[in-house]
Order: C-alpha cells, then sequence, then structure tokens
C-alpha cells in the first residue's frame, strides 16, 4: 500500500503545473507553511493571553498548514481529507470567535476582513481557469492566498483574547515597539 503515492487530480485546479516530483506543486506547498507559521505565533501569544479560542486557532491553523502541504506536496490518497476537515474546522473556531469578540474587537476583525479580501481576490486568480493562471510561474496566485489568508487568519486570532477581570487581552502591536 503506497500511502504517499501522489493521487491523480489533486491541485489541478490551483493552476499550478503538476509535476512528478516528491513536492507536485513546489510553490504551493511551500507557501503552505505560512499556516503553520501563523498558528506557531498565535500559539505563543495565545498561551501567555491564556485564550482558550486563540489557542484552538493556533492549533488549527498549525492543522490547516500540514493538511494544506500534504495536498499540495506528496499528493498521498488522504490529502483531500487532510486539506478540508481543518478548513472546516478553523471555519468553526472562527464563527465562535467572532460570535464571541466582534463587538469588543471591531477594528481588529476588519483588519483580518480587510487582509481575507485581498486574499480571496488571489484566490480567484489562482484558479486555472482565470485569465492570470500562469502554471510554469514561480508566482502563484493560490500560493498568494495562503500567506494572504494564513495572515488575515493570524490577525483575527488576536481578537480572541482572554477575559480577565471585565477587560479583553489582546495583543498590542504598540508594546512590542
Amino acid at each position: 500500500m503506497q500511502i504517499f503515492a501522489a493521487a491523480a487530480g489533486i491541485g489541478q485546479s490551483d493552476c499550478e503545473h503538476v509535476v512528478g516530483t516528491t513536492l507536485a506543486q513546489p510553490v504551493l506547498a511551500i507557501t503552505s507553511l505560512a499556516y503553520i507559521a501563523a498558528g506557531l505565533a498565535v500559539l505563543c501569544w495565545a498561551v501567555r493571553a491564556r485564550g482558550a479560542l486563540a489557542v484552538a486557532a493556533g492549533v488549527v491553523l498549525i492543522a490547516v498548514g500540514a493538511g494544506s502541504f500534504v495536498y499540495h506536496g506528496p499528493q498521498p490518497s488522504w490529502a483531500g481529507l487532510a486539506h478540508d476537515w481543518p478548513i472546516i474546522a478553523l471555519g468553526a473556531v472562527y464563527a465562535a470567535g467572532l460570535a464571541r469578540t466582534a463587538r469588543r474587537q471591531r477594528r481588529v476583525w476588519m483588519t483580518a476582513a480587510g487582509i481575507f479580501t485581498l486574499a480571496l481576490i488571489a484566490y480567484a486568480a489562482g484558479r486555472s481557469g482565470s485569465p492570470l493562471c500562469r502554471p510554469e510561474s514561480l508566482w502563484q496566485y493560490h500560493g498568494a492566498w495562503h500567506v494572504l489568508s494564513a495572515a488575515s487568519a493570524g490577525w483575527a486570532a488576536l481578537a480572541m483574547g482572554h477575559r480577565r477581570e471585565g477587560t479583553l487581552v489582546t495583543y498590542d502591536a504598540q508594546s512590542d515597539l
């Protein structure tokens, strides 16, 4: 049984040409690691802030990155499930976070939404039928989708702080300057 053999048809709609190497779609596999980087950054912050939803967001972001890497990289037969289920979990965590913190953290959520809007534009541009699709290029719009949506998710996770004595603990970029 070959658990790491490339599955036929995986990644065909994501523009980048599928090659017969360890990383079937090398640009997309590498840019998938942005989710892992975002997830680790969120976890580092969330553990200090004791934000349970932010911790969940960090864990799920890492799972999204791993699943996307497997999907665009070695493409085993189970890559579709490894790719799709963490995305569903991510949606659930972020829906809960939005419902819980949208009013108090409107500015953070709006910034994340702005970044996500750019990500969606890149996603549309990165589809195989798009006029901007260049399968052989090192620039892949779907790769930009990975990086921008990971940044958006990381930013949105900052809104999911821990309530402590009536205040919401969030990341303050000014305090790091």
